[in-house]
């Protein structure tokens, strides 16, 4: 019996052998029992059409997957991650069989973004759609997405680009940044929002950030003379080069004299792992809100998103700062009077002298602080990552938000016709709780009036006016739900 249906199974494979090499060539046939391997070694056709799925054997394939194809893997208008970002003479390179999968341009970089020169032709974005030739000759290559490029001349051209240091930030304005909010609290904060909902989403471990390149501006030291805080990226006080060195220690800093020297070789560049900052790219978005980072906070992260940079800045301080959680609540009036940007004399007085009395009540620990060039950042961070509640007018300290613990709150004071909305989202981003105090009432973000400071001083006013008690009762509110909790 057993020798029977032996020989009845190798009929069976051999009939069914028989019937595959002689419909096999017309792509009909299929060996069900065989593993795939096998199977398809009796194919000569170019690749499998059988029931059970298609894999190519094209050789063609083959070299795709060896080339380095460009490949958007994360997205924010003006942020933008990319795997394998070729550059050229300040153009910025993808190079895909997917060229559709490319957002709009203007999302990603503008041609000098804030001055906005005409580049006399130049592309900013360069799309390189690797394509067969046309089907028809109605088919028109003005109308295709980027130039159209065969695989084997993709190879040839891009296949030598020098490859650069990464993961690298690039920041392609040739302005605006040269003022800590600007560059921390805005343009880096979308690109690190960006990074970290890459991280999220994906669950990947990702690398640090080795290089920061701004390709268009300068450092302070080796800018041409005459020139000013538009041609630099370094702020007056050295605080964009020590957060970003802190954040990232052993960062590479790379500026527009090195990258005119690339685009003067004329050679072709690839950035394995890039993350493009455009502030106008931002500024385009349909959510920007007047912020380049409008949409990029809107992406989902860990909530300990910024903790980390945090925890990086503070890693190895050893300042004066205690940095122990305190038994009581923490609350800093930050002020700025004598600024230019400041209330008037009696108003701080008044709130100096009422933000004092909830100390003397017991009821918090409270510290009157106003912070200068000539105290180190590591200090100004370490004090305001133990405060739970900031009392600030509008101004750059409030970038410092960014560093406190979640669940904690800020009273940003304006003058009373004045919703100027620079540092609300970077509250709301790292899970504060915002007040807008206009002297005598105060709004949550949401509930504020829009946009707007109407004046010839606008926001920088020296006589900014506040009802202590506007911000004082609030604050004693808050310490008894924290006393509750």
């Amino acid at each position: 019996m057993l020798r029977a249906n032996q020989k009845i199974y190798t009929s069976y494979a051999a009939a069914a052998i028989a019937v595959y090499l002689l419909f096999g060539p017309l792509g009909l046939g299929h060996i069900p029992f065989l593993p795939d391997g096998i199977s398809s070694s009796f194919s000569h056709a170019g690749g499998n059409t059988r029931d059970g799925g298609i894999r190519s054997t094209s050789p063609e394939t083959d070299k795709l997957l060896s080339f380095k194809a460009s490949k958007i893997v994360n997205f924010a208008p003006g942020y933008t991650v990319v795997e394998n970002l070729y550059w050229h003479n300040y153009s910025y390179i993808f190079v895909t069989d997917q060229p559709w999968h490319i957002p709009k341009h203007d999302l990603i970089a503008n041609m000098h973004v804030d001055t906005r020169i005409p580049f006399n032709g130049h592309e900013e974005i360069k799309v390189y759609g690797i394509r067969m030739p046309p089907v028809s000759p109605e088919v028109k290559e003005e109308n295709q997405i980027g130039h159209s490029i065969l695989l084997d001349e993709a190879i040839a051209l891009f296949g030598r680009a020098k490859e650069l240091d990464s993961p690298m930030i690039i920041n392609n304005d040739d302005n605006f940044v040269s003022h800590y909010y600007h560059w921390i609290g805005e343009t880096f904060l979308g690109a690190w929002r960006t990074w970290s909902n890459y991280a999220w989403r994906t669950g990947l471990t990702l690398p640090n950030i080795k290089v920061v390149a701004f390709t268009k501006q300068y450092h302070k030291a080796e800018a041409p003379p005459g020139s000013n805080g538009a041609n630099w990226w370094e702020d007056a006080p050295g605080a964009n080069k020590w957060f970003t060195s802190k954040f990232f220690p052993g960062v590479s800093f790379e500026t527009k004299p090195i990258w005119q020297e690339r685009a003067d070789s004329n050679e072709y560049y690839l950035i394995p792992l890039a993350l493009i900052a455009d502030r106008r790219g931002g500024h385009n978005g349909p959510s920007h809100a007047w912020k380049p980072w409008g949409d990029a906070l809107r992406l989902p992260v860990s909530s300990d998103w910024l903790v980390n940079l945090r925890d990086r800045v503070l890693s190895d301080y050893v300042g004066p700062i205690n940095l122990k959680k305190r038994t009581k609540p923490h609350v800093m009036y930050l002020e700025r009077q004598g600024s230019g940007r400041e209330l008037v004399p009696q108003d701080h007085e008044a709130l100096m002298k009422a933000v004092l009395q909830v100390d003397e009540d017991g009821l918090a620990d409270v510290t009157i602080k106003a912070f200068s060039s000539s105290i180190p950042f590591a200090d100004q961070v370490a004090e305001i990552s133990t405060v739970d509640i900031l009392i600030s007018v509008h101004g750059n300290g409030l970038t410092h938000t960014l560093w406190m613990d979640p669940g904690s709150s800020v009273f940003e004071l304006q003058p009373a016709e004045c919703t100027v909305t620079d540092y609300s989202p970077l509250a709301i981003a790292a899970g504060v709780q915002h007040y807008l105090v206009h002297e005598t009432s105060f709004c949550v973000p949401e509930e504020c009036p829009g946009r707007g400071c109407p004046g010839p001083r606008a926001i920088n006013r020296d006589d900014i006016r506040v009802s202590a008690h506007v911000v004082t009762d609030q604050v004693r509110r808050i310490i008894r739900r924290m006393n509750k909790a």
